[in-house]
């Protein structure tokens, strides 16, 4: 299985994928069509490169994969649509704490969940915009849109300078598990289309799910060629952890 941010690999195979990259088979999310987007960056302002995604899930807190921990000097950022240009509308702001879940498992990726706390808090705004957590898990055949600064072509690389999006739908546990030979965890959801073409991919790991307007899913994993007939993405499931989320965000201090 190969997680979906750059330079992870877990294990070995011919049939899974790595942790996050980019939106294979979308298309640009349009200015300001997604204010709840981070972007895990390192580099310099105007010109960033993407590590992983992430969603502002509270002024002071963005939801990412735990298999994205940043690195020294990383910043996260909000209000950005092209990685590669100064925008006015951007705040790339300093990582204060990163909260993994106590549970996460790397051997399986089970449980890639990842809180990171802001320093200073996002300033919400038309371009900076929270997201809603999930009040129950989503059913089957829901439409979904996932975004993110991945590799936009498999497998060889190629990342976009702007925010590509995609239009999925979740997939059965039961199909799900079958692609993947039992790999799937009650803490995981797949998302897709059935005749593959379009995925999330290495570099767009952390990255959001949505559902109906509320973020359901963390890109996670999948197959090392994405956007495989049969092979969905590979989610972690945001509804299972929702007390968590609330929890760590309480107890930690909300600035």
């Amino acid at each position: 299985m190969k997680l979906f941010a750059f330079g992870l690999l877990l294990m070995s195979s011919a049939v899974f994928a790595q942790p996050g990259t980019r939106i294979i088979g979308g298309y640009n999310c349009g200015e300001g069509n997604r204010p709840y987007q981070a972007a895990l960056v390192y580099g310099r302002k105007g010109n960033w490169n993407i590590y992983c995604g992430g969603s502002l899930v509270h002024p002071c807190w963005v939801l990412s994969a735990a298999h994205c921990k940043p690195k020294l000097g990383m910043k996260v950022c909000l209000g950005k649509q092209n990685l590669k240009k100064v925008e006015s509308t951007e705040q790339c702001l300093n990582i204060a704490e990163v909260k993994q879940h106590p549970n996460y498992t790397r051997r399986n990726n089970n449980k890639d969940f990842m809180l990171l706390r802001l320093r200073p808090c996002a300033k919400l705004n038309n371009a900076v915009k929270t997201i809603p957590l999930p009040s129950k898990c989503p059913g089957d055949n829901v439409p979904c849109t996932v975004s993110g600064w991945g590799t936009i072509r498999t497998p060889q690389a190629k990342l976009p300078d702007i925010l590509q999006c995609a239009d999925v739908s979740t997939v059965p546990q039961q199909t799900c598990n079958k692609a993947y030979r039992g790999a799937i965890t009650s803490f995981m959801m797949c998302a897709g289309v059935p005749q593959g073409g379009t995925d999330s991919c290495q570099g767009d790991s952390g990255g959001p799910l949505v559902c109906d307007g509320k973020v359901e899913g963390v890109v996670s994993w999948g197959t090392f060629i994405c956007a495989q007939k049969g092979n969905p993405g590979v989610y972690a499931k945001v509804c299972c952890v929702v007390p968590w989320i609330k929890d760590t965000i309480s107890k930690q201090g909300k600035c």
